[in-house]
């Protein structure tokens, strides 16, 4: 009793320690919202219980909901009741013990403003000696602001010493058995985890792999694997074996349970844990909030794990191939921004701290603000001219100008629209001469963007003198070179003319020269046929004679009327 008594006298002075620390005006507005434990220090006997309370530090700005997760070192210390406090009136999630972790969620519709307010109690039983320690592993605290911002900045741990010494019950008068003293592990085995090496740890993997040293004189060992923080594998024997390997675990805690036996008895248990956590985030939605039009919107899309905890959040818009946005379990908004007019798909993959993960996609829009209008612009210009077109927009847009020539946009150029919606935009050179068709887009404050305005068509021209002088000048082009042609046909024509003339005269030549020198073989043909007759005309064969003699005379005649009738046919070509 007087233990207890001591016991309860120092947890009072540490709780009173404490309160007056976190009461505190500037370490309350330094510190922000805080989970802690009370008292988080001490020393108790083996197998004695002492009660621990949670309790929430608001830091100066009203909270309506908090929530976490403790764990404990089941070697030394065992949960046996969890009751609930005043700070909250509704439960999310019960109080509840699950092997070496303890859950809790609760909320009040009455905001909480202070530095000790009472979330839950947990009562604790000594079980060896040695520090224990007990610790938050997840947290949060929700500030009563309208969105349920995490204000959250600091999670308490505690530490406890359990002491192997107990004190001895007074003997009853009649009383003849004795105190018995306390047991001393004997032949403990040691166990690791190959796969699951901290035992406060949530893993994702369902194969699960142990090892052990067996000390000399061990002769047999009894093994078991389940969900009982503390379970007997019993007296068979399952072997002599120095690790084991247990696969396709169910999503929970599990416990390894191990003793070693010699040749004098079974030793003490070993027991080692692993936490095996296979499933997802809890279900959720994507909300997609406008907070007005002509702004961009934000996306909200808060989920929990009730296990390993929430590890993070990626949200990819449009595409996987594009960069995600990376945020923490804390930051469950994001307003998007960059994005174009017209239908986008987000997808947000909330991810557990060991892997595991769900995916939810929405589909949203971005709508365009008004499209600018073109009022005032130039139908004609000259080529010297400065384009300029203006118009009206919603009001301190950004305007965006483009000119088409009719194959590719020539000119883009900027402007702003004033406090009245007006804008006036001057392009300061001239354009090429041609058809061309403009038209405007607009971007508000926020960068979002506008359908095209009307489209307008211009001419630019050159000036009319140099249309006339062009004309000209392509008339009298046109004059001199038929002029030109013209006298290229005299020339040759006279050129022909001349030729055809000399080359007359020169078969003319050659038709008297065949005619002249032809005649005159045949003159002297007849002359000698003439005297060779006279010569035989009184003798037998002047008949004869004279009939060869015309024979003669008539192909020669042929002959000369063949060359003459080339010399014809020569004229008579180069008259055609």
């Amino acid at each position: 009793m007087r233990g207890n008594k001591f016991n309860f006298i120092y947890a009072v002075f540490i709780c009173f320690v404490f309160v007056c620390g976190v009461f505190a005006p500037q370490k309350i507005q330094a510190a922000g919202a805080s989970l802690y434990l009370t008292p988080s220090t001490g020393t108790h006997v083996i197998n004695s219980t002492f009660r621990v309370s949670v309790m929430v530090n608001s830091g100066g700005e009203p909270i309506n909901a908090a929530e976490g997760s403790i764990s404990y070192d089941t070697n030394f210390l065992e949960a046996t009741a969890v009751s609930k406090g005043n700070v909250f009136m509704f439960w999310t999630a019960e109080p509840a013990i699950n092997g070496g972790n303890i859950r809790f969620g609760g909320g009040s519709p009455s905001p909480y403003t202070g530095t000790a307010g009472h979330v839950i109690s947990i009562t604790f039983k000594a079980k060896k000696a040695g520090d224990a320690q007990v610790r938050f592993t997840s947290g949060a605290v929700l500030a009563n602001d309208g969105k349920g911002t995490n204000i959250l900045a600091s999670m308490g741990s505690a530490s406890y010493k359990v002491s192997p010494y107990i004190e001895a019950p007074k003997q009853d008068a009649t009383s003849k058995e004795p105190a018995k003293p306390q047991e001393v592990d004997y032949n403990k085995p040691k166990i690791e985890s190959i796969t699951h090496p901290d035992s406060d740890s949530w893993y994702n993997k369902t194969t699960a792999e142990f090892k052990w040293e067996l000390p000399v004189g061990v002769t047999d060992i009894s093994i078991d694997f389940n969900k009982e923080p503390a379970d007997d594998p019993g007296s068979k024997s399952d072997g002599l074996l120095s690790e084991k390997k247990y696969e396709n675990i169910e999503h929970g805690i599990w416990y390894l349970h191990l003793k070693f036996k010699d040749a004098k008895k079974w030793g003490t248990i070993a027991h080692f844990k692993i936490m095996v956590d296979t499933k997802s985030p809890l279900d959720f939605k994507i909300e997609v909030k406008e907070e007005e039009a002509g702004d961009w919107p934000e996306l909200s899309f808060a989920t929990k794990d009730e296990d390993s905890g929430m590890g993070k959040y990626e949200i990819f818009i449009g595409s996987l191939e594009h960069q995600a946005h990376e945020l923490n379990p804390e930051t469950t908004t994001l307003k998007v921004s960059d994005l174009s007019v017209g239908d986008h798909t987000v997808m947000v993959r909330a991810t557990d701290k060991v892997g595991n993960e769900i995916v939810k996609t929405v589909d949203f829009t971005i709508n365009p603000i008004e499209a600018p209008v073109i009022t005032e612009y130039p139908k004609e210009l000259k080529s010297s001219d400065k384009f300029y077109v203006s118009g009206t927009a919603t009001i301190n847009s950004t305007i965006n100008v483009n000119v088409l020539d009719g194959e590719e946009v020539v000119l883009s150029g900027e402007t702003k629209s004033d406090s009245a919606g007006n804008w006036f935009y001057i392009h300061e050179s001239g354009l090429p001469n041609g058809r061309y068709i403009a038209w405007a887009t607009a971007k508000n404050e926020n960068g979002i963007g506008s359908r095209e305005s009307n489209r307008v068509s211009f001419l630019v021209s050159p000036p009319i003198f140099t249309v006339i002088g062009d004309f000209v000048i392509n008339y009298f082009t046109v004059f001199v070179s038929l002029i030109f042609m013209i006298i290229l046909i005299i020339i040759l024509s006279i050129y022909l003319s001349r030729m055809i003339k000399k080359k007359l005269k020169k078969e003319t030549i050659e038709v008297e020269d065949v005619l002249h020198n032809n005649l005159g073989e045949i003159r002297k043909e007849l002359n000698a046929e003439f005297d060779r007759l006279q010569n035989i005309r009184h003798s037998e064969v002047y008949a004869h004679e004279k009939e060869k003699a015309k024979q003669r005379l008539n192909i020669k005649i042929g002959e000369v009327e063949k060359k003459i009738f080339k010399e014809v046919k020569d004229v008579e070509d180069l008259l055609k």
